[in-house]
């Protein structure tokens, strides 16, 4: 069970471990080279959480992709037992990388830890067969290095659960759009009118996709039907 720093220390060391193993290589800061043929490059019909896997919302698993956009403490378990749940990935079109939290008030060595263990985690399952979709998420302007181990060009996801809205003139979003050059972009979740606009004029194709909590209500409203 991850409850302290030094349990996610242990963890980095036994996922480099293993990775390099695999013939990973990586940065002097310990982030994985991320290989471009690693990462889907279809939309995927819907988008759900690894929670949802199983549920009557998924209608095709191969043309589906499992996303962590929830609760950290439902992603620590799957940090820990990655490589006996595989095969809980391998039904599913791909994954969107993990999206354990990162916010500008945290230490900034943290910020890079935690980013580094998410990058990690999709690392594993990408060696195993398991197609990525590159997750967003980065935490202060500083922590934007984490994502030049990405190669430009690939399939890239952001969520808005939880999340603020992008305020006018908050250019935030499109300097990360603007540094991995993504081929397209899923965006999960509510929607965001400002984020939209700096994907249209960065000329990324995108498409958002429903939460689960939304998908349960538009059946709820269907079947009533």
């Amino acid at each position: 069970m991850i409850s302290t720093a030094l349990d996610l220390i242990r963890l980095i060391e036994n996922y480099q471990q293993y990775l390099k193993q695999h013939g990973v290589h990586f940065d002097d800061q310990g982030f994985p080279s991320m290989q471009s043929e690693w990462y889907l490059d279809r939309w995927p019909d819907q988008v759900v959480t690894y929670r949802e896997r199983k549920s009557r919302l998924v209608t095709d698993p191969s043309r589906t992709a499992l996303c962590f956009y929830c609760a950290d403490e439902r992603i620590y378990p799957r940090w820990e037992r990655v490589l006996n749940e595989l095969d809980e990935y391998r039904p599913f079109m791909g994954v969107i990388g993990s999206d354990v939290t990162v916010t500008l008030d945290m230490d900034l060595e943290w910020q890079r830890a935690t980013i580094l263990l998410n990058q990690l985690f999709d690392t594993v399952l990408a060696v195993n067969g398991i197609k990525l979709i590159q997750n967003l998420r980065i935490g202060s302007p500083s922590t934007l290095s984490c994502l030049l181990g990405v190669p430009e060009g690939v399939m890239a996801a952001s969520g808005t659960l939880g999340c603020a809205l992008t305020s006018d003139g908050d250019l935030s979003y499109a300097v990360k759009l603007h540094t991995l050059k993504p081929s397209k972009v899923v965006l999960y979740g509510k929607r965001d009118p400002i984020m939209a606009q700096q994907l249209h004029s960065a000329s990324i194709p995108y498409r958002w996709y429903r939460d689960a909590h939304a998908l349960y209500k538009q059946n709820k409203t269907i079947h009533r039907r």
